[in-house]
């Protein structure tokens, strides 16, 4: 019996659904850093277009100021310079992730970070916000939101996907519900999508716009 090739995909989704705290992600994307973009290629991955592409129609700023929460080896960044002439800051947890995205050139900063935590940027200093994959696993829950509409610029657009199984479960349903009668957010857009080529929906493709405070 061969011994069963340690980068195969099945133990790297394996090994993605099961994460449950910082921690554990740390040693996933230590783990699989390397091989991260040649796995998510071979699954046709597609969740990084479907986000850009949303963003993409509502995002009137030239050359906007982009946040990529959850940037891992950039991935979504790729897709976003691609799509729209923009700067982009990229944030992970993980260092070994941050190397990967910083050897392609698409981001101007690149920060090792911890999204349960406060982020360590200014208030309104975004254009937008975009996180593709990053709530999908159980280490990230909803407490980054605020912090993410917080550095927005009044009338930025944060755009992200999050996972079926952790829209009511973990509580983004009460924290955007939140947001939204506090007016603080609107919601632009709210749909259903594919991650992987020839799957079902997975999760919530979302769009929503930070409000513009009268003074």
């Amino acid at each position: 019996m061969n011994k069963k090739d340690p980068t195969d995909n099945d133990q790297f989704l394996a090994d993605a659904y099961g994460l449950d705290d910082t921690q554990d992600a740390i040693h996933f994307y230590r783990k699989w850093a390397k091989e991260y973009d040649a796995n998510m290629a071979s699954l046709d991955y597609l969740s990084p277009v479907g986000i850009v592409h949303l963003l993409s129609q509502y995002l009137t700023v030239s050359y906007p100021n982009v946040l990529d929460v959850g940037c891992g080896t950039g991935l979504t960044g790729e897709t976003l310079q691609n799509e729209i002439e923009c700067n982009i800051d990229g944030i992970d947890v993980s260092g070994e992730m941050i190397e990967v995205a910083r050897r392609k050139n698409i981001y101007r900063n690149l920060v090792v970070g911890d999204l349960n935590q406060p982020l360590q940027f200014d208030d309104d200093q975004y254009d937008a916000a975009i996180s593709s994959g990053t709530f999908t696993h159980g280490h990230v829950g909803p407490q980054p939101i605020e912090e993410i509409i917080r550095v927005l610029k009044p009338g930025g657009l944060f755009a992200c996907t999050v996972h079926f199984d952790l829209w009511h479960a973990r509580g983004f349903d009460v924290t955007f519900a939140k947001l939204l009668s506090d007016n603080q957010i609107a919601t632009l857009s709210l749909e259903e999508g594919q991650y992987f080529e020839n799957s079902p929906a997975e999760g919530w493709f979302c769009l929503y716009q930070k409000s513009v405070k009268d003074n």
